[in-house]
């Protein structure tokens, strides 16, 4: 099931009156599957965060059409269930940490049995704990992206979605980040986020939809766009007599000697590897190991058009 989904959606903003008009999105087209990871992914300016605001109903499109819950987002009953995580989170500096996690949850409308026990629990996830009782004002940017994090957390919501939610943490935090989102997944949130972080996508996300200049490039799951960048296997055997080595040679495989007196056999997309390994067989040698050879996740990403 979708719960997230854009039908040839445009966007385009003036920036003043004798400007030229700035086309954010173009004809995007994406579907966000329920209880799924899904990376949002492309450069600076691709038109991410403008799609998020569409998907949030703080942005109308300027053409096409977006459903969440099969509802426009314009309409709050569509939003009840969705967390959002900014960039760069805005808090009342002179609220406490627990005082922006009440005040968040009265915001919307979400009812605590017992606030101080869930506030309490929201921070221990996050790695507040004992922080409570301290202005928001005296937090770093990590903390603070922790405390929204915390507020997500007390929502309990359905869907969540996150714009950059790794971009200001130290790497302790980006781990403890990526565990919150994994635990999240598997109690069945459906989360969204946007991210230009290529190992964030690879660790994190079961789909991915590329965005390149407000145009969708790539939409699917990450395993079928890592297929895309596999060059071929590389084979490692002992090194191996000059004549066998010609026949492999002329066969098309690439040979490379490397350390401990071992060869390196390359099989291509266009070649066979059975084939390579019945030759290897047949003349007394066996492979000592094989792996496959990939671009990395970046390349493909980035060369998709």
């Amino acid at each position: 099931m979708n719960v997230i989904e854009f039908s040839n959606v445009s966007k385009q903003y003036k920036k003043g009156l004798f400007e030229k008009t700035v086309h954010a999105v173009v004809n995007c087209s994406f579907n966000v599957e329920q209880g799924k990871v899904t990376g949002f992914i492309g450069p600076n300016g691709a038109g991410k965060t403008t799609s998020i605001k569409m998907m949030l109903g703080l942005a109308k499109p300027t053409s096409g059409q977006i459903r969440v819950w099969g509802k426009d987002p314009v309409n709050p009953v569509c939003r009840k269930d969705t967390a959002y995580i900014s960039e760069q989170p805005y808090f009342y500096g002179h609220l406490t940490v627990a005082e922006t996690l009440l005040f968040a949850a009265q915001l919307g409308c979400h009812k605590l049995s017992d606030p101080q026990k869930s506030i309490e629990a929201s921070l221990k996830q996050v790695g507040l704990e004992g922080h409570s009782k301290r202005k928001i004002k005296d937090l770093s940017k990590g903390m603070q992206q922790r405390c929204a994090m915390a507020q997500a957390i007390l929502l309990n919501p359905k869907i969540l979605v996150l714009d950059e939610p790794l971009s200001g943490l130290d790497p302790p935090g980006r781990r403890l980040f990526r565990s919150i989102l994994r635990n999240l997944a598997e109690q069945g949130v459906t989360i969204f986020f946007s991210t230009h972080i290529v190992d964030d996508v690879e660790l994190l996300c079961q789909n991915v939809i590329v965005l390149s200049n407000g145009k969708t490039e790539y939409q699917g799951p990450v395993d079928s766009l890592l297929q895309k960048g596999i060059k071929g296997v590389d084979i490692t055997t002992q090194a191996l007599p000059q004549d066998l080595k010609d026949e492999m040679l002329k066969a098309g495989y690439e040979i490379t000697l490397i350390e401990d007196n071992k060869t390196n056999i390359f099989v291509s997309n266009m070649t066979d590897v059975k084939e390579c390994q019945r030759r290897l067989f047949s003349s007394g040698f066996f492979c000592e190991s094989i792996a496959t050879r990939t671009n990395s996740l970046e390349d493909i990403l980035y060369s998709i058009k």
